[in-house]
């Protein structure tokens, strides 16, 4: 989603960040996952391979953008201004440079290789469980209904899947974003990607369904059990909700 400007909203304070604080080489050094040029064997092509696309003042939407190095990323960034950042696949071809490959003919030449497995957790998915607030409001009250859910989905992700490159970043608006970043997170394909959402899905319906949740069956999956013996046990006895 694009997200709402503020009204005091001050472009040239955000062009102050960015010349000041934004983690450019951070951000570069993260996501080639080492295939910075620097160590043998590291894939020198990898970064530049990367998509990025930017979200620009009134809604102006930029994708398939590429960089080789933090530098290049810099530049444009300092240049355009965005708004909005978004980090895309791996292609296997750079990005940038789709056109002249697509005139091959050969559909498979531009297509996307790897990606993180990403969870987004929005606040206003709790609206049909709390009354203190609603939508991307949020409080002290409710905030501790999306540490529940870190904490539950971050132990299944470690235990159950194996995974241990996992990063949680506050949205900025109305919730959390996970990123698991294992190798063998990234080459996960569409379907894989889609069982690993379905294990931790418990509920039937959707946003216009008066009643969410449907536990079905004799027993709690023992994720569920687990879940909730050692983590929403002991919340629901402190929580302002019960």
């Amino acid at each position: 989603m694009i997200p709402q400007q503020e009204p005091d909203f001050n472009l040239n304070h955000l062009k102050l960040y960015y010349g000041k604080l934004f983690p450019f080489a951070d951000l570069v050094r993260w996501v080639s996952y080492g295939n910075d040029g620097k160590h043998p064997g590291c894939d020198q092509s990898y970064i530049g391979r990367r998509e990025f696309s930017f979200t620009l003042e009134n809604d102006v939407y930029l994708r398939f953008q590429s960089f080789h190095n933090a530098l290049e990323l810099e530049n444009s960034i300092k240049e355009k201004t965005p708004v909005k950042i978004d980090i895309g696949p791996v292609y296997t071809v750079d990005p940038a440079k789709r056109n002249a490959y697509a005139q091959s003919g050969d559909n498979n030449v531009f297509a996307p290789v790897e990606r993180e497995l990403i969870f987004d957790i929005d606040m206003s998915d709790y609206d049909d469980v709390r009354y203190c607030c609603s939508g991307a409001d949020v409080c002290l009250v409710c905030w501790p209904l999306m540490t529940i859910a870190i904490k539950v989905i971050d132990t299944a992700l470690r235990d159950d899947f194996g995974f241990k490159h996992i990063l949680w970043v506050y949205s900025g608006r109305r919730g959390v974003h996970c990123w698991v970043c294992d190798g063998k997170a990234r080459k996960l394909t569409n379907e894989q990607r889609g069982a690993i959402a379905d294990y931790f899905r418990v509920y039937k319906g959707n946003e216009n369904s008066h009643k969410k949740v449907s536990l079905m069956g004799a027993a709690l999956h023992p994720f569920l059990a687990t879940s909730y013996t050692n983590v929403l046990k002991n919340y629901l006895r402190k929580s302002a909700y019960w």
